[in-house]
């Protein structure tokens, strides 16, 4: 049988009382990087990538700066490269909304007004296409590393997973949203696909909307942030063959949004106080994934707007659930309050997983690094 094992020192044990629990994964810290880029970034990039190649590991990220695209040395911080980018003219990016992947010598991007694209490496914009969809009018097509576009073959698929009107939407009208569509590269035209929300999504009342999804071999997982279903649709039958339900022990009280809250704080602390699954990551080294949650969080502490927001983007806590490549749950973890950051910055690699320890909440918090936690895993007979 092939086991999945944490190194170092991976135990696991459950609780063998009342309802069967998820094995609980206990792990110790194999490496912490601390790297300073040469050029200033966010301690937590939201638009950021891996590259891993002979001569050494790489970040590819987007500068909240100078809005271009630099390369850096992870060993080192050295900038390798950067690819300037025009916000004017006929090779414009402007109002680009995410990096939706790094692919055959491409850089593909989504846009606002709703469009995909790509450039080269060196920052022309070589590609650029409408999506559209009659039966709603589309907030945003966005992309990030947990939200990518994906090529398979001929076509580009990208999704869509936010509701468009919440507060007037009906039950009924999940079934008008359609999550997943795709561009034929070819024939030169979107197609979107019976993808949804699962029918049960609002029977207990209006849960808000978002997903990450993570690609393993030729079909997408599709994770939403507030159910415990998983869909896995396939690119090459383009339907959803299973429905996977993939639940942490820690998540039972998910935020319904039933009226609109009577402020911008209250509705922040609804936030923080339920609880949320996060960013879906799939390993290909490993072949497992990695479902990220965050149990709610409430105290008796008087915060300030600036300090919700700061909660909400870096909760107090972070799990992690692993599933293998047939989305059985192989166990969770749950990390000490503000031990990490996890709603961006993080990655794959051949080494392992790549988690931020820049909490915005931690007193180790450091605007200027990028500081990570290596956990490595391997595969035995």
């Amino acid at each position: 049988m092939r086991n999945i094992i944490f190194v170092l020192f991976i135990t696991f044990f459950c609780s063998c009382e009342g309802t069967k629990s998820n094995q609980i994964l206990d792990f110790k810290i194999v490496d912490v990087l601390e790297v300073i880029p040469e050029v200033m970034l966010s301690p937590n990039p939201a638009q950021i990538r891996l590259i891993e190649s002979d001569s050494g590991r790489f970040i590819f990220v987007l500068s909240h700066i100078s809005k271009n695209f630099n390369i850096f040395n992870l060993e080192n911080g050295k900038l390798v490269k950067e690819i300037i980018l025009d916000y004017d003219g006929p090779n414009s990016v402007r109002n680009f909304t995410g990096v939706g992947n790094l692919e055959n010598n491409r850089i593909w991007l989504t846009f606002s007004p709703h469009a995909i694209g790509y450039t080269d490496f060196d920052g022309n914009l070589l590609f650029k296409r409408s999506i559209k969809l009659d039966l709603i009018d589309i907030t945003v097509v966005y992309s990030n590393f947990y939200q990518s576009l994906y090529l398979y073959r001929n076509k580009v698929f990208g999704m869509q997973p936010l509701f468009m009107g919440h507060h007037k939407m009906s039950e009924s009208d999940i079934m008008r949203h359609p999550l997943v569509y795709s561009f034929d590269l070819i024939l030169n035209k979107e197609k979107w696909y019976d993808v949804f929300y699962s029918q049960n999504y609002w029977s207990k009342g209006k849960k808000l909307s978002n997903f990450s999804w993570a690609r393993r071999e030729n079909k997408l997982y599709i994770s939403p942030w507030y159910d415990h279903e998983i869909q896995v649709f396939n690119m090459e039958t383009e339907v959803v063959e299973e429905k996977v339900i993939a639940k942490s022990d820690k998540i039972n009280n998910f935020y319904y949004v039933n009226e609109i809250p009577g402020s911008n704080e209250e509705g922040l602390r609804n936030r923080i106080k339920h609880d949320l699954y996060g960013i879906l990551l799939y390993d290909k080294y490993r072949d497992c994934f990695y479902r990220f949650f965050f149990p709610g969080y409430e105290d008796d502490e008087q915060y300030s707007m600036e300090d919700l927001w700061r909660l909400d983007r870096s909760r107090p806590y972070t799990g992690i659930m692993v599933l293998d490549k047939d989305l059985n749950v192989v166990g969770e973890f749950v990390f000490e309050k503000f031990q990490i950051h996890a709603t961006s910055n993080m990655f794959v690699g051949e080494r392992g997983l790549y988690l931020s320890l820049n909490n915005e909440n931690s007193p180790d918090f450091n605007e200027e690094s990028l500081r990570y936690l290596v956990v490595q895993f391997d595969k035995q007979e």
